[in-house]
């Protein structure tokens, strides 16, 4: 997969068959399918081959989830809304709820800020002075900027880094990867002073009516959210539904509570060591 070579061409990870071995710091290794990634092609039903390659060994995998229903408080799901077939103003009027149509209308109407978007030089260092700032507000190291500009040589035009400007500065960020008929979204943010003058609301319309109006994407993909929470919220306005992501693991551990403790002292550092130290570090996770 693209994203892997964009990964390894910054980490040089072995392979092993359709996994990557990603080190940890003690040592230990464990085979990951699209490590770093909240995003996987792969469905729960269709793993045999992986779960066969990766036994005896620490593993884990992600997988789609399309039959689960019985949904829970933090599960952990990916929120997708279909296009297909949908110009914008469709989509805005059948799918969009209807408080959210008026906060997108009322940000246009209020607020005089600017859409730009591409993935030029510039287009991406913008993107990461929100995402930097994102990642530290929710206590997560932060991904080498060198990622990013791998990512460009990977996919080319098929990688979007849509940016909200309030004059010349950046307030918002969304990237999106236009993988076959999935338009994704796994990186962005919002600065927080910024939300208040819905700028969320904003970059996530237009940005969504440009994928809508400019690609051939079928399926909208919000990527991860936790079931029930604030970003699970803000997503379903958008006419977004959850799909389960099932996480098979040689250990049975819910990783994201694992990573709980782990967040909260991150927030408390200065944000100058965590950006140091953050890029660094993601080398040797599994799971971000």
């Amino acid at each position: 997969m693209r994203f892997t070579k964009a990964l390894n061409k910054l980490y040089n990870y072995p392979k092993y068959m359709d996994f990557v071995v990603v080190p940890s710091i003690t040592g230990a290794k464990t085979l990951s399918y699209l490590p770093l990634l909240n995003y996987t092609d792969r469905r729960s039903d269709n793993i045999e081959d992986l779960l066969e390659l990766a036994k005896d060994n620490e593993y884990q995998i992600r997988a789609l989830n399309f039959e689960y229903d019985s949904f829970i408080t933090d599960d952990t799901v990916t929120m997708r809304v279909s296009i297909e077939d949908k110009t914008s103003e469709e989509l805005f009027a059948q799918d969009v709820k209807s408080r959210c149509r008026n906060k997108v209308r009322n940000a246009f109407k209020k607020f005089n800020f600017s859409m730009q978007y591409g993935n030029r030089s510039q287009d991406i260092e913008d993107f990461y002075t929100i995402f930097s700032s994102t990642m530290y507000k929710h206590g997560t190291p932060l991904l080498d900027k060198k990622i990013f500009y791998n990512l460009v040589e990977e996919f080319g035009e098929n990688i979007i880094f849509f940016n909200l400007y309030d004059g010349h500065e950046v307030i918002a960020t969304m990237c999106i990867l236009l993988d076959e008929e999935i338009a994704w979204y796994p990186w962005g943010g919002v600065r927080s002073e910024y939300n208040s003058k819905l700028a969320g609301y904003q970059i996530y319309w237009e940005t969504l009516k440009y994928i809508c109006d400019n690609t051939q994407s079928k399926i909208f993909d919000f990527g991860r959210s936790s079931y029930g929470g604030s970003t699970y919220k803000f997503k379903s306005q958008f006419g977004a539904n959850p799909v389960k992501i099932d996480i098979h693991s040689s250990q049975e551990i819910d990783i994201y509570a694992r990573y709980s403790l782990a967040s909260d002292i991150w927030k408390k550092l200065p944000k100058k060591m965590v950006d140091f130290i953050g890029p660094k570090l993601c080398k040797y996770l599994v799971d971000l």
